[in-house]
């Protein structure tokens, strides 16, 4: 199955496994032709565990804790938070686009992949289906319900003291991966966010671009700092919000037009400062702070996939990291190119905060 097949096939590579539809589960005919038919040669596909349709989700995730998995990888594929927010569609994509790459690649020395479960998809298709032709407060009610069922989800991997990679779909979702944590911690969390924007608008119904100010107004949100941030997207408001809260940030044109400091020190700095909360910790990348790359706000201004994956891979290594979410890769049009760049993307990108967290656990050298 090519990738541009796989976009428009979507919902024909998995399979809705449960009566209540909570997810979609892979199915064999997904798998098989991503396993490696080379003797000797291990493809992801082939080692990675996935998810059992004949399982329940808690039977799944309490056979994949028995059984040693550290990473539970989730897909939310949505664009309706960023059409609540007066954007453009396309991130649904990103999860399906997701696997067709990173199951591909090869298995070896360098990661242990077993490590990892792919848990499936949240199944949206009804809410998805709803926001047709709907209007920005219609979208708006339809992201509070895409919320209860990512928190519904993540808060079980979370009390099982796994690890969440949430993949696809918008910034929306930062908002109930934050708030599923604060509440199994019993605390608050901090974040740090490579993102132009900083999500945190006025609280004026959900969408992808108030997550953070909808976390920290219930009380989720201890500390968040945004890496990148870009001086010209971000309205006085939300400026005011997030210093005058718990918030603070590195802007984009402190880092690579005045020079002020490099990206790297930065990002060692804010490392330290996360590490001195003592909170759970939460790492979001938005893929539009990603240049040139397709994204529900696409940019020609912001970092390079090696300095996004070196973000990624640097945070990786704080001890208490509970999840990763990467979101808003989107193709909106059928484009064979764009789908590569987005498969891509969020694959390097993965693989570079799984090999961050096993350097931090000693389980890699040199």
């Amino acid at each position: 199955m090519n990738v541009v097949n796989s976009i428009v096939c979507l919902k024909d590579t998995f399979l809705v496994s449960r009566p209540d539809k909570q997810l979609d589960y892979l199915t064999p005919e997904f798998l098989r032709p991503l396993q490696c038919e080379r003797a000797g040669e291990d493809h992801v596909a082939d080692v990675i565990r996935v998810a059992s349709a004949n399982l329940s989700l808690e039977d799944n995730l309490k056979q994949a804790y028995a059984d040693g998995v550290n990473y539970i990888l989730l897909g939310v594929p949505e664009d309706i938070g960023p059409r609540a927010n007066v954007g453009q569609g396309g991130a649904m994509q990103g999860w399906p686009l997701f696997l067709q790459t990173c199951l591909r690649r090869q298995a070896n020395q360098f990661f242990d992949w077993r490590q990892c479960m792919v848990l499936g998809a949240l199944d949206l298709s009804d809410l998805q289906e709803a926001a047709q032709g709907a209007s920005i407060e219609q979208y708006r009610q339809l992201c509070e319900r895409v919320d209860e069922r990512v928190s519904a989800i993540v808060k079980r991997v979370f009390e099982l003291g796994m690890e969440a990679l949430v993949i696809g779909g918008g910034h929306n979702n930062a908002y109930p991966l934050i708030g599923a944590l604060s509440e199994v911690s019993d605390g608050q969390v901090a974040c740090c966010n490579l993102d132009p924007h900083a999500d945190m608008r006025a609280l004026e119904g959900r969408h992808s671009g108030n997550p953070f100010s909808y976390a920290y107004q219930h009380g989720y949100l201890g500390y968040y700092h945004v890496m990148g941030l870009h001086e010209q997207k971000n309205n006085q408001a939300t400026l005011d919000l997030l210093t005058q809260s718990v918030g603070g940030f590195t802007s984009y044109q402190s880092l690579f037009v005045e020079k002020l400091t490099s990206f790297e020190r930065a990002v060692q700095d804010v490392k330290q400062e996360m590490a001195e909360k003592g909170m759970p910790v939460g790492i979001e990348l938005d893929v539009d702070t990603i240049k040139y790359t397709p994204a529900s706000a696409y940019s020609v201004s912001g970092f390079t996939l090696e300095q996004a994956s070196y973000y990624l891979n640097h945070m990786a290594q704080l001890a208490g990291v509970r999840y990763c979410h990467i979101c808003e890769g989107a193709v909106a049009e059928m484009d064979t190119r764009d789908a590569v760049h987005v498969g891509q993307t969020l694959t390097e990108l993965v693989y570079s905060f799984l090999i961050g967290r096993a350097r931090r656990k000693g389980e890699r050298h040199g």
